[in-house]
């Protein structure tokens, strides 16, 4: 390695996810064209798990936390570790992601476009490995829409051309250190959802690009550990995405979005109770109450099989 070479940290965050990291890192074992270190986050999994992966994977640091902390503040953990390991570039890889041999080499590369700070790949499916999840994030601030170009089509090279984005996902984001030193971390505030988008922007604002490199490849089983759908998941989306309007959405658009949002979470809390789901649409009021009192972070409540609510 001389002395310019990279120093990449990749950086995952586990949360009883045994199978799906350790099918990750098993991934990252054939990556060839650059060296890089990885750093395992764990968040709060039961001992034993963590106990196999520390054998298995001799080659990752890992980091064990006593509790679930959530997205934002485990991979957090483990960008303040690359950061004092001194490393050039730090990647944020979800665990349930496989990764192809090349991808690495990419997205370095299209960091040395002028004013490029934030890169990601083009992201499939997988199983169904034809299929995108990710070639790119876009924002629409008058409706409030944020969406993943390319989602659920099948890759006929549509999306090869690399472009500037909104966002990259965090699903596997590389940046140099830099733009963390920068910028800083996850905000914690969101705890998981949205907190990526928030990143993104932050990044922009500081006249940084983000750039879709499609030469580089993997894929994503679409994690399991917060279930879309779930009264959690509900409570998440209906806080987070009003605090990324209050922090980011143009002065124009702010107050509209947000009683808009408002609006439209109240009417889908409506559709959840006749459903018979209560549980959701108490967690949706919740997180819109909470947004409005400025209480952020996990979310207070914890969700039973039966109807019952109960503080976490």
């Amino acid at each position: 390695m001389t002395r310019d070479s990279p120093v990449v940290a990749v950086v995952i965050l586990n949360w009883n996810q045994e199978k799906d990291t350790s099918d990750c890192l098993t991934s990252l074992r054939a990556v060839n064209g650059v060296s890089f270190r990885v750093i395992l986050v764990d968040n709060g999994s039961s001992r034993e798990s963590v106990d196999r992966l520390v054998h298995n994977f001799p080659e990752a640091a890992v980091i064990r936390l006593p509790e679930n902390r959530g997205f934002a503040a485990g991979n957090n953990v483990g960008i303040l570790r690359a950061l004092q390991d001194g490393a050039s570039h730090i990647l944020l890889l979800n665990n349930d992601t496989l990764v192809d041999p090349a991808f690495l080499p990419p997205l370095l590369d299209g960091l040395t476009v002028p004013e490029v700070g934030v890169v990601g790949p083009k992201i499939y499916s997988h199983p169904e490995i034809t299929r995108l999840w990710f070639a790119g994030g876009r924002i629409d601030w008058r409706t409030g829409r944020q969406w993943h170009l390319g989602a659920g089509e099948v890759d006929e090279g549509q999306w090869d051309s690399p472009s500037e984005v909104h966002y990259i996902t965090a699903c596997c984001l590389l940046a140099p250190a830099k733009v963390f030193h920068e910028i800083g971390g996850l905000d914690e505030r969101y705890f998981i959802y949205f907190e990526e988008t928030d990143w993104n922007l932050r990044a922009r604002r500081r006249g940084y690009r983000c750039r879709y490199v499609p030469g580089s490849r993997i894929y994503h089983k679409v994690s399991q550990a917060m279930k879309t759908g779930s009264p959690t998941s509900d409570y998440y989306y209906a806080r987070n995405r009003l605090l990324l309007f209050r922090n980011h959405a143009p002065t124009r658009y702010r107050l509209w979005l947000i009683a808009l949002y408002t609006a439209r979470s109240l009417r889908y809390a409506y559709t959840l109770r006749t459903q018979g789901r209560i549980q959701n649409a108490a967690a949706v009021v919740r997180g819109i109450h909470d947004f409005y009192r400025a209480r952020f972070g996990k979310c207070p409540l914890r969700f039973t099989p039966d109807i019952s609510i109960q503080p976490a």
